[in-house]
C-alpha cells in the first residue's frame, strides 16, 4: 500500500494484523509518516526532529526522521505478512544474534522510503525502512539503509529515547537493528583519562565480542566514541551507513573538547554494578537468563562542544558481557543544544 504523495503527510490509521507490544504497550494500529517515522496513537507531520532525549508524549520509531517530501521523488510504502519467506526472513535474522531464544516470527510489518527527497531538493534521493518483527510475545526492530543522499538537515534515528544500535549486513544493504533501553548513569571513574583528546590503548579484562570479532582493548576518544583497532581522533562524524573506517561505538560523536568537564572509564568483575547490568538486561530479555561477568563504563562528564566553553553534554556507554553475548546500553544526562553533526551509532566493517 503506498501512501499520498502530500509533503509533511501520512498514511490512514493501518490496522495491525497481530498487536505490535512496544515497551509494554500494546498496540493495534500504526501510522507512516511521511517524515521518516512511525508513531501508534495518531498521525503526525512534524518534519523536526527532537534532540534526544525528548519526552515529546509520543511513542517514535524513527529510522530517518527529518523534512522529506515525496511529491516528486521516490515512493513510500507499507506492507504486513503472515506467512511466506519474509516470516523465514525475519526469523532468521532474529535468530542470528539472539539463538537461545529460538524465536520464529508470526507477523513482519515493513515500511519503506524508496528514493525519496528532501524538502525542497529534487537530485537526492534517499532509501530506508523499518521492519516491526514479532511471535506474539517478543517484539524486534530493524532499521536498513540504502542510498542516502547527503544533507545538512537535522535528523534523528531513535526509538522514544534513549537507545543503543549497532549494524548488521541485509543483503546488498547495511542496515541496523535497534536495542533500545533507559535508566541511570552507571558509576562512572573520576579521573581524567586524557591528555591530548585520545586514551592509550585500555586493556579489557575480558574481551568483548563486537559483530563475530573479539577485541580486548579499546581506545576512548574525546570525541564521544570508542574504537578498538586502533585510535582515532576524528571529529567530523561520518553519515550511516559508512564503509572504510574503524569499528565503532558511537554514544555521541560530535566536536568536543573536555573543558571543565570528565572523560572517564572503570571495569568491573563484581559487584553492584553487575547487578545492576544483570538487571537492566534482563528487563527486555527475560528468556535469556543472562548474568554480566564483565562491565566496561565510559562517561563524558560535563564536557563541552568545540569551541563553546558554555555547554555541558553528559552521555555514557556500557559494555555488557557474560562472556559469550554482547550488550551496548548509551545512557544519557543534560543535552546541550547544538547546531553542529552528531552521530549517534555503531559503525562495523
Amino acid at each position: 500500500i503506498v501512501n499520498e504523495r502530500m509533503d509533511d503527510g501520512s498514511s490512514p490509521p493501518i490496522s495491525l494484523v497481530q498487536p505490535f507490544i512496544y515497551f509494554g504497550k500494546k498496540f493495534n494500529q500504526i501510522y507512516v509518516n511521511n517524515n521518516g517515522y512511525l508513531t501508534f496513537d495518531q498521525a503526525w507531520n512534524s518534519y523536526t526532529p527532537y534532540q534526544f532525549s525528548a519526552n515529546a508524549g509520543k511513542n517514535i520509531i524513527a529510522p530517518f526522521w527529518t523534512d522529506i517530501n515525496n511529491q516528486i521523488n521516490g515512493v513510500i510504502s507499507y506492507r504486513q505478512y503472515t506467512s511466506g519467506s519474509v516470516l523465514i526472513q525475519a526469523t532468521q535474522d532474529i535468530n542470528q544474534y539472539f539463538p537461545q531464544l529460538k524465536f520464529r516470527s508470526t507477523w513482519v510489518f515493513v515500511a519503506t522510503w524508496d528514493r525519496v527527497a528532501y524538502f525542497a531538493t529534487t537530485g537526492g534521493k534517499t532509501s530506508f525502512q523499518v521492519v516491526l518483527i514479532s511471535d506474539g510475545h517478543l517484539s524486534f526492530i530493524l532499521m536498513n539503509y540504502g542510498q542516502i543522499a547527503p544533507t545538512k538537515r537535522n535528523i534523528n534515528k531513535c526509538l522514544k529515547s534513549y537507545y543503543s544500535e549497532h549494524s548488521v549486513l541485509y543483503g546488498d544493504i547495511k542496515s541496523s537493528f535497534i536495542f533500545c533501553v533507559s535508566g541511570p548513569f552507571y558509576p562512572f571513574g573520576v579521573g581524567d583519562i586524557m591528555s591530548d583528546g585520545r586514551s592509550p590503548a585500555v586493556s579489557l579484562v575480558q574481551p568483548f565480542l563486537f559483530f563475530g570479532k573479539t577485541y580486548s582493548q579499546t581506545y576512548i576518544n574525546e570525541n564521544g566514541y570508542l574504537t578498538f583497532d586502533n585510535v582515532w581522533d576524528s571529529c567530523v562524524s561520518y553519515p550511516f551507513p559508512r564503509h572504510g573506517v574503524p569499528d565503532i561505538i558511537a554514544p555521541f560523536w560530535t566536536c568536543i573538547f573536555r573543558g571543565r568537564g570528565v572523560i572517564s572509564y572503570r571495569q568491573y568483575t563484581s559487584g553492584s554494578v553487575l547487578t545492576q547490568a544483570t538487571q537492566d538486561i534482563y528487563q527486555y530479555f527475560a528468556q535469556l537468563r543472562f548474568r554480566a561477568t564483565w562491565v566496561f563504563v565510559t562517561t563524558w562528564a560535563r564536557v563541552a562542544y568545540y569551541p563553546n566553553s558554555g555547554t555541558e553534554p553528559s552521555f555514557q556507554v556500557v559494555l555488557i558481557s557474560d562472556g559469550h553475548l554482547s550488550f551496548i546500553l548509551m545512557n544519557y544526562g543534560q543535552i546541550a543544544p547544538t547546531s553542529m553533526l552528531v552521530q549517534v551509532s555503531t559503525i562495523w566493517e
